[in-house]
């Protein structure tokens, strides 16, 4: 089964955190030593489908970070699926969610 990474966006932090964070789950990380007073960091493998999901304000930050990802040449875009969910306020909102396959 491939492995699906599901990554959550909100509207608190720029698109580009987001872009770059879509990028290094597509590409993977590669370990790092401790240095500066940083801790070090594990090599992780990118992941095979990433999804991607918005609600609200959110929506435009997820399909930047989509978007970004394809035109990168990371990732296709495999489906895009939309809802309004019933929210506990008792009002809806706008959900989306994007799926990347890796390239």
């Amino acid at each position: 089964m491939a492995d699906v990474m599901e990554m959550k966006v909100s509207s608190k932090k720029p698109a580009n955190f987001y872009v770059r964070s879509a990028a290094a789950f597509l590409k993977g990380i590669e370990a790092k030593a401790a240095s500066d007073g940083k801790e070090a960091v594990e090599a992780k493998p990118p992941v095979d489908v990433l999804k991607i999901s918005g609600l609200g304000e959110a929506i435009d930050t997820a399909v930047t970070a989509a978007t970004k990802a394809q035109a990168d040449g990371l990732a296709t875009i495999e489906k895009i699926e939309t809802g309004y969910p019933e929210m506990t306020s008792g009002r809806g909102c706008g959900h989306i969610v994007i799926t990347l396959k890796r390239k």
